[in-house]
């Protein structure tokens, strides 16, 4: 008996409702494997668009088909499986190379060459009607608001209403429409945006996503900003009047809006304390970055961004915090250190540019670089030229699908040594570069040192690559260039760690 696998898919929420369900898909592949007598094992269906191969369930379906733990995969369709033609190819060369056959309820699948061919042009056909479609879509709206209609898609809509298809037109939805009201409410009274998401998911309030999708501020900011709710519907900067009825007093809309920029401005208006290490530091518990906190001035911190409570999930991390002054003095002394000896970097960029140079074993780069980019443009003659003799029936399709499997081999490899070659010039330009830039750098650096800057502390750091993990009281410090930089454990940090309020 074969081991089977099954497959299913829809490109959206609306498909699985009212189109070719996965319910559907699945019902009359199971029928189909009972009648051929398959033991079916495993069960993927998911809700994602059939022109990517980015699709989770498909990579653990692909999985189980390179550890050869099923004999056969079937499908309803073969455009379930994919609706882009190369990657229909990718996953069929892929099957058959771990001897999984692939079979299909509603057609018949050719695994020859032959059928590979007709299986491309059915995918390549299925992709440009796609296309066409969106095209039409895209016109047929805007032929829509021209005549002052709303064009409804086939998304979520509003919060707050449904869309009634008789009338073309939002009717308030009773259970949402009051959600809106208390969210106006509640930053009026001065609550923020995070403090409305959180009770919102606290009380298992949800999203027009339905189960499972949490309140953001985001979702929280374009709901107060949305003009719709008093009434006022514009698309692509068209305004439709009278298809959306106001559920929201137009004094609270204002009141919430006016509060909303005020949060706003007084934000932009708060001084900003320098965080030298800012986007050069992670937690050394969990890897996230560290940002910069602070209690009251001066009293600054670095503070792993998971061991905040969001508005959706609680904290995922306790480390704890790790005090500005004490670690970017350690840094920093660490890079003086480096900075005052910048023989310790010429010398690593010598020793990676001399190895650049033995890669590459003396060859002609800038010729074969062109050599190459000639034969990848050629590839391209040679494939209409086969397809031209198709035509004219001086070769038949086997030969015609062993030569362009033969040109894709060799243009794909020529692609590839063409990128490396192109990345060992550009490494050696760069590190020939480099060599000058930072010799004249530290010449700098050396005369400047001790009156460096914020910025210039920080150019510095983006110079030379640094990362530090940290928790109080241990750093671990790496760069780009492989200079070596002890880590550093220093007791006086941990017995300091809380000596701020």
């Amino acid at each position: 008996m074969k081991t089977a696998a099954i497959y299913c898919r829809v490109s959206t929420d609306n498909q699985e409702r009212e189109g070719t369900s996965l319910q559907t898909q699945l019902d009359a592949i199971l029928n189909y494997c009972q009648e051929k007598g398959y033991d079916v094992r495993h069960r993927f269906s998911e809700t994602k668009s059939g022109l990517t191969l980015d699709r989770p369930k498909l990579d653990e379906l692909r999985d189980l088909a390179r550890n050869e733990q099923i004999d056969v995969l079937v499908v309803y369709s073969l455009d379930r499986l994919s609706r882009n033609p190369n990657h229909g190819v990718i996953i069929l060369n892929d099957l058959e190379k771990h001897k999984v056959t692939l079979e299909a309820v509603s057609e018949t699948v050719d695994s020859s060459r032959v059928g590979k061919l007709m299986i491309y042009i059915r995918q390549w056909a299925a992709e440009q009607e796609i296309e066409d479609f969106k095209d039409r879509s895209r016109r047929g709206k805007k032929a829509m608001v021209q005549e002052g209609k709303y064009p409804q898609g086939l998304g979520l809509g509003i919060y707050g209403y449904d869309w009634d298809t008789t009338t073309k037109k939002h009717q308030p939805n009773e259970y949402e429409a009051p959600i809106v009201n208390k969210i106006f409410t509640m930053i009026s009274e001065g609550c923020t945006r995070m403090d409305i998401a959180r009770t919102l998911n606290e009380q298992g309030i949800r999203t027009k996503g339905g189960k499972g999708r949490s309140w953001h501020r985001a979702t929280i900011e374009r709901i107060i900003t949305n003009k719709a709710y008093i009434g006022i519907t514009t698309y692509c900067g068209t305004e439709l009047p009278e298809v959306t009825p106001p559920i929201m007093d137009r004094e609270l809309f204002d009141q919430a809006n006016e509060v909303l920029k005020r949060t706003k401005e007084l934000r932009k208006g708060r001084p900003k304390n320098p965080y030298l290490l800012t986007g050069h530091i992670v937690c050394g518990k969990c890897g996230k970055p560290l940002a910069g906190s602070c209690t009251r001035p001066p009293y600054r911190y670095y503070l792993c961004s998971e061991t905040y409570r969001r508005e959706h999930k609680p904290k995922t991390c306790n480390a704890l915090r790790v005090r500005a002054d004490v670690i970017e003095s350690v840094i920093w002394g660490k890079l003086e250190d480096i900075l005052k000896n910048p023989e310790l970097i010429m010398q690593q960029i010598r020793e990676l540019t001399a190895s650049e140079t033995d890669k590459l074993n003396g060859m002609a780069l800038d010729k074969e670089i062109a050599n190459l980019k000639r034969n990848i443009k050629g590839y391209g003659v040679d494939e209409r030229s086969l397809l031209s003799l198709f035509r004219h029936k001086e070769i038949d399709r086997n030969a015609l699908l062993d030569e362009i499997n033969s040109l894709k081999n060799d243009r794909g490899n020529d692609e590839h040594k063409l990128a490396e070659l192109k990345q060992s010039r550009d490494n050696m330009t760069n590190l020939v570069d480099a060599e000058i830039k930072i010799s004249e750098y530290c010449s700098n650096v050396l005369r400047n040192l001790a009156s460096f800057t914020h910025e210039d502390k920080r150019l510095a750091l983006d110079a030379l690559g640094v990362q530090v993990a940290a928790t109080p009281g241990d750093y671990q410090i790496t760069a780009t260039l492989p200079i070596e930089i002890n880590e550093t454990s220093d007791r006086n940090v941990v017995a300091n760690a809380h000596s701020y309020p």
